[in-house]
């Protein structure tokens, strides 16, 4: 039988979330990806692309050689001290550890039972203008949950760039009971959208003089997890929920933040 070797490490940070990536970064502590978790495209950190941004991390933290799995590992088990990683093609590795910074569950076991689930949810809602005037909209809010936030963009469908056809993501925050209710749907985000599209006095596309109906097409809907499940710190695990921000990172971290945002890689 093949006996694993086990690395140690003082502390690891265990998570594929933005902060997750930012505090391995800001910290120097090496970092396991249980599970990748890209932001979405219009997603921000400091008014920057968050999605860029975790995209330079990831290549910094595996060229320092702190991310210590890249985005192979499939399976983690916590045993006492030490982490149980299964990757891709079924390899094993071990990592001994005195503390644990966790930002994300997802795919690990041995972790104390939570307090409280979690019940927050994102979900993005993609759209397809199918019939839409020409606008010069790149953004809306409101103060509802359900479709907080309306993203325009330039549309992917068509070669080439053209920034006046432009298709959308609804952005909402549901319980899982929401998800659940037709009336928190796809369908029903396509109508509210619609009728802000109205509001504004956005018609459907122009033909001649005249103005075809305004129609609006749910290409997809992606649900993510907004937090992982409430747990309770103990000796072994601390638990991470806040997002790091340049009010709550040490100068030194903004420093290195402000300096890989200034940067290309």
């Amino acid at each position: 039988m093949i006996k694993i070797p086990r690395r140690e490490h003082e502390k690891i940070v265990v998570g594929g979330n933005l902060n997750a990536l930012l505090y391995s970064y800001t910290n120097d502590v090496p970092l396991v990806i249980n599970k990748m978790l890209l932001p979405h495209r219009f997603e921000l950190f400091q008014s920057s692309n968050a999605l860029e941004l975790w995209n330079k991390l990831f290549f910094v933290l595996s060229a320092s050689g702190l991310n210590l799995v890249g985005e192979r590992a499939r399976m983690i088990r916590i045993r006492e001290n030490e982490i149980n990683i299964t990757t891709l093609g079924a390899r094993a590795l071990k990592l001994g550890f005195q503390k644990l910074i966790i930002f994300d569950d997802k795919n690990v076991s041995g972790l104390p039972l939570p307090l409280k689930e979690n019940d927050d949810f994102i979900v993005l809602d993609w759209m397809i203008s199918r019939s839409c005037e020409k606008h010069i909209h790149n953004y809306l809010d409101t103060p509802d949950k359900f479709v907080n936030k309306v993203h325009f963009y330039p549309t992917d469908r068509v070669d080439g760039h053209h920034p006046t056809i432009k298709d959308m993501v609804a952005v909402s925050y549901l319980s899982e009971k929401q998800l659940n209710d037709f009336e928190y749907s796809d369908t029903y985000a396509k109508f509210k959208v619609i009728k802000m599209l109205k509001d504004l006095g956005i018609k459907g596309s122009k033909s001649g003089a005249s103005n075809y109906a305004l129609k609006v097409e749910v290409e997809k809907r992606e649900i993510k997890r907004a937090k992982m499940d409430l747990y309770g710190d103990t000796d072994r695990f601390k638990f991470k929920y806040k997002a790091l921000t340049t009010d709550t990172t040490p100068p030194r971290a903004t420093s290195k933040i402000n300096k890989l945002l200034q940067v290309g890689v």
